[in-house]
């Protein structure tokens, strides 16, 4: 798992918000049904201090991108226990990167996901917007 301090976290949201191909990555919470994809590798991405999953998000939303997928699936962004679990929680957000067939006119919503922009604009879970 890639631990990033606040600077890192902060630089690479200001390069993903520039670029905006990665902040359209699919993110679905579960698998989705009737829709064909291929796996390519799990991810996982966490913060080393305090703040919200939607801190760290560009960041994943990078990583997927840099392995050529287009999606993740069984997407979880949970506050988690660090090394001392007394002292702090920090933000975790991992998932599958997948590359999705949208051939067939689907779109992210449309198989009950959000793309990575939208959750950070509203700060839901993917299934709840």
């Amino acid at each position: 798992m890639k631990n990033l301090g606040i600077g890192a976290v902060l630089m690479l949201s200001a390069a993903s918000a520039s670029a905006g191909e990665p902040l359209d990555i699919c993110l679905v919470t579960g698998t989705p049904a009737n829709i064909k994809y291929e796996q390519i590798q799990n991810i996982k991405i966490g913060k080393g201090t305090y703040g919200s999953v939607t801190d760290i998000l560009p960041a994943f939303a990078d990583e997927a991108n840099a392995l050529g997928a287009n999606a993740v699936v069984n997407y979880i962004g949970s506050q988690r226990f660090g090394f001392w679990p007394w002292r702090f929680v920090r933000p975790v957000v991992r998932g599958e990167a997948v590359k999705l067939d949208f051939d067939n006119g689907k779109t992210c919503e449309d198989i009950g996901g959000a793309t990575v922009k939208r959750v950070i604009e509203t700060n839901k879970e993917p299934h709840l917007i």
